[in-house]
């Protein structure tokens, strides 16, 4: 028995309208084969290339992007010019950092301010917290309501556990104590850096005396004493 199906025959229909046209293109003038294909094919066509640029833009950028971070910092509460890369691209040449295969930034764009609290502030808080999270983030420079702040969230080493002997040395005076975690023990977590000359000479912490910390799950904290080495290059 012979199944009646409406959709093969508007298939074929198709198809044979197709062929129709073919066949009619066939021996047809070329300015006349060019309108054709602009009506019903032009607009495939680009689409199609977009999506293909796109998709191998994409797949070049993952695998030309640097594997891993080298060095990470946020500034809190900076009021230089948040868009300066000099900072770190003199850092990237100090420590001889191969950026076509790691990744190595200073992030400014970071405030925090306890008695104006905005969507930014969350925001801002929320991402360094998920950059601590996976390992990237390895300094944090801010004010003492910003070092107080993570100090609670036992984000910071101790210092005297991670400093060189003569870097301890140099700094055991300009250490900075916040409690860690639930304790109400005071640690060092920080040193003052106000008196950083490469900090002034491209940022400005106007009116604020800047502390450093160093990030405790840092994946990179040998560069991370490197840069506050470097800091205090004349």
């Amino acid at each position: 028995m012979k199944v009646y199906n409406k959709n093969r025959d508007q298939n074929n229909s198709m198809h044979d309208e197709i062929r129709e046209q073919n066949a009619k293109l066939k021996d047809a003038p070329f300015k006349d084969k060019l309108a054709y294909f602009k009506e019903y094919y032009l607009k495939t066509v680009i689409l199609v290339a977009v999506v293909v640029i796109f998709l191998g833009h994409l797949v070049y950028t993952m695998i030309s992007a640097p594997t891993d971070t080298a060095f990470a910092a946020f500034f809190y509460n900076d009021f230089g010019d948040s868009s300066s890369t000099e900072l770190i691209d003199g850092f990237v040449a100090y420590q001889n950092i191969d950026t076509k295969k790691h990744s190595a930034y200073i992030d400014m764009t970071m405030d925090y301010f306890l008695d104006s609290a905005t969507q930014e502030t969350y925001m801002a808080l929320q991402k360094s917290m998920a950059v601590i999270a996976t390992g990237e983030l390895d300094i944090i420079v801010g004010d003492t309501s910003t070092i107080d702040y993570f100090s609670k969230g036992e984000c910071f080493h101790d210092i005297t556990e991670v400093l060189p002997e003569d870097l301890l040395a140099l700094f055991e005076d300009k250490l900075y104590y916040a409690k860690f975690g639930e304790s109400e023990e005071l640690i060092p977590v920080g040193i003052y850096v106000t008196d950083a000359p490469k900090l002034y000479q491209y940022y400005g912490y106007a009116g604020v005396e800047p502390i450093l910390s160093f990030v405790i799950n840092s994946n990179s904290i040998d560069n991370a004493i490197s840069f506050l080495r470097y800091l205090y290059i004349e």
